[in-house]
């Protein structure tokens, strides 16, 4: 492990302010519906639990894009951006046992409020447009797996000295086929709560739980280490490298 030099400083920290302003900016604590919040709110942290360890890769993978969807479509912007603060922070327990640890937590939970912003104000200008539902869903996911995918890029950018575009591409690569099932899976929910279909939507979380296991039975296996792409191996080290940036600092 290296020490983070200025720039990844700079832009670890730019991001993690960028995610808490995003925040202030949408929380106004209100809710015109308490129930639907509650139980979006309680599935969105169950999935967040559910992680994948990723053969080459220090981090792990959750199941919850699916409900991030969800919430930025259904929800206000405060509700939304709340749920996926504390669903980031969540996922990050209990690996958080230093200050250096917080750092890394805190960057991940700064990336994917900023996502779903985007995911929602993607879904608001949809539509705003004219575009059906499922469309704009859809939009919201891709508004979300850029959002999410290029910062993830750039700090691997700057942290290890990679090609951006290159580590962008074989990120997506690895990441689309879960990204296109979840924006697919958050549509055909988003329909059934339109039509007080509650037992269909509930039923997302054991799909969501089929899911984790079916990655975690693969992901075990060591063959699914050789079918990483190459430039997803480094990805461990830069995110080894976002967890030092506080105690680089001293």
């Amino acid at each position: 492990m290296h020490r983070l030099s200025l720039i990844s400083k700079i832009f670890i920290a730019t991001a993690i302010i960028a995610g808490a302003a995003v925040l202030g900016n949408g929380v106004h604590w209100q809710s015109s519906s308490p129930v639907e919040l509650l139980a979006l709110l309680v599935m969105t942290l169950i999935a967040s639990r559910l992680k994948v360890k990723l053969h080459g890769i220090s981090g792990t993978m959750s199941v919850n894009l699916p409900f991030l969807l969800i919430v930025a479509v259904r929800l206000s912007s405060s509700e939304s951006l709340l749920i996926a603060a504390l669903a980031s922070l969540v996922q990050s327990i209990p690996a958080v046992k230093s200050r250096t640890t917080l750092v890394q937590a805190l960057f991940n939970s700064a990336t994917i409020t900023n996502a779903v912003a985007a995911a929602s104000l993607a879904f608001g200008f949809a539509l705003h447009r004219g575009l059906v539902a499922p469309l704009s869903v859809a939009g919201a996911g891709a508004a979300f797996f850029v959002a999410n995918t290029v910062q993830i890029a750039l700090v691997l950018c700057v942290t290890e000295g990679k090609d951006l575009f290159k580590v962008w591409r074989d990120m997506t690569r690895l990441s689309t086929p879960y990204y296109v099932l979840s924006a697919g899976i958050a549509a055909v929910i988003c329909a059934a709560i339109q039509f007080a279909l509650w037992t269909e939507a509930l039923a997302l979380l054991p799909l969501m739980y089929s899911i984790y296991t079916s990655y975690r039975l693969y992901f075990a296996t060591p063959a699914a280490a050789e079918s990483l792409p190459a430039e997803a191996k480094p990805m461990g080290r830069a995110s080894a490298n976002v967890a030092s940036a506080s105690a680089a600092a001293n």
